[in-house]
C-alpha cells in the first residue's frame, strides 16, 4: 500500500476551508487514492479555518462508499486546525448514521416536512 499526502490548503487553493465545492475537490481526490489501495493523509498543514459544509463533502461522503475500519485503516488526518476535532467528530458521526440507514433517515425527513 503507498501512503499519498495531500495538503488540503495547496488543492484547494486557500488557507481556509469553507464550501463544499471544495471539499468535492478533496473527495475526488480522496476517493481516487483509496479506490487504488492507497493509504491517503490529509495535511491542514497552512489550513486556517474549515466549517463543516466541507467536511460534510471531503470526509463524511466518504462513509457512503467506505465503513469506519477501512477509512481508520487508509485515512489519516495531521495538522488540523486548532479547536476543530469537535467539528471531526461530529461530521463523521452524523455521516456514519445517515448511510448506515440513508432510507430511514430520508423518509423520517419527508415525514416532518409532509406534516407541516
Amino acid at each position: 500500500m503507498n501512503t499519498v499526502t495531500l495538503n488540503i490548503a495547496s488543492l484547494i487553493g486557500s488557507p481556509s476551508a469553507l464550501t463544499r465545492e471544495q471539499g468535492s475537490i478533496i473527495y475526488t481526490q480522496i476517493i481516487q487514492n483509496l479506490n487504488s489501495g492507497n493509504k491517503v493523509i490529509l495535511d491542514f498543514q497552512d489550513t486556517e479555518s474549515l466549517i463543516t459544509p466541507f467536511l460534510n463533502v471531503s470526509i463524511g461522503k466518504l462513509y457512503e462508499t467506505f465503513n469506519s475500519s477501512q477509512l481508520n485503516t487508509q485515512l489519516e488526518i495531521k495538522n488540523p486546525p486548532d479547536g476543530t476535532n469537535s467539528k471531526f467528530q461530529m461530521v463523521i458521526a452524523n455521516a456514519k448514521q445517515y448511510y448506515f440507514n440513508k432510507n430511514a433517515f430520508t423518509k423520517a425527513v419527508e415525514d416532518v416536512i409532509n406534516n407541516q
